[in-house]
């Protein structure tokens, strides 16, 4: 080959070589781009969200957390002093029911004893309704006892009383108003055979100190209202 077509042909060699690497580099550029515009605007778009998140959470975590904690401390000292509140109501409400049951079973004890009597032992019935009363009510047993201890005696009279239900309610001042409700067999005689007689009372109870009194007895009136049934 001669140095003239030895030339030519290194100059088509690189010219063609320029060629191949400039389509190549065009082509590979053109893939390159391709590849990477759908991932580039995907990159933006993570750039911009997770930044605004893991920027915003701890941003408003710290207030709310600071918040809470303040308003726990203000529920914690309500809630405080509802529960003290509360602590003393209840107590009341547990002594007074407590008052107002000794009331009653006070009622009901002196009831039986005042409905139970045999005329071969009237001592046991005198003592039985004049113990646990005031001494008015007491004064009034006093008075009538001859003459009730007479008739009781003349017609042999014998009663047993049973309790059967009951009511109370507060007057103010540690008395309670207590309505009973019991029968009474009895028996003389002219009756020989016994009969149950219905009777309602009604007691006037006092809390005196550590004792409990009765201050009042008697039928109750028709019309009278009562408590809390028992």
């Amino acid at each position: 080959m001669s140095e003239n077509e030895n030339t030519a042909h290194n100059d088509e060699t690189e010219q063609t070589g320029m060629t191949e690497q400039t389509g190549m580099t065009e082509q590979t550029g053109t893939t390159e781009q391709t590849e990477t515009a759908e991932p580039t605007g995907a990159a933006e778009s993570i750039s911009i969200l997770v930044p605004v998140r893991s920027k915003a959470l701890p941003a408003k975590s710290y207030p709310v957390a600071t918040v809470a904690a303040a308003v726990l401390a203000v529920v914690a000292v309500v809630l405080g002093v509802l529960w003290h509140n509360s602590s003393g109501d209840y107590h009341a409400l547990k002594n007074g029911q407590a008052d107002r049951d000794r009331a009653a079973q006070v009622a009901k004890d002196y009831t039986l004893r005042s409905l139970t009597y045999d005329y071969r032992n009237l001592p046991a019935f005198f003592d039985g309704v004049e113990r646990g009363t005031s001494d008015a009510l007491r004064d009034r047993y006093t008075q009538v006892r001859d003459t009730l201890a007479k008739i009781m005696t003349d017609a042999q009279v014998v009663a047993t009383g049973d309790v059967v239900g009951s009511s109370v309610e507060a007057k103010g001042n540690d008395q309670y108003t207590v309505t009973v409700y019991a029968t009474q067999k009895t028996q003389n005689v002219q009756q020989t055979d016994p009969a149950t007689v219905p009777n309602l009372l009604v007691l006037t109870v006092a809390k005196s100190g550590g004792d409990w009194l009765v201050t009042d007895y008697g039928p109750k009136d028709v019309g009278q209202k009562g408590g809390a049934a028992k």
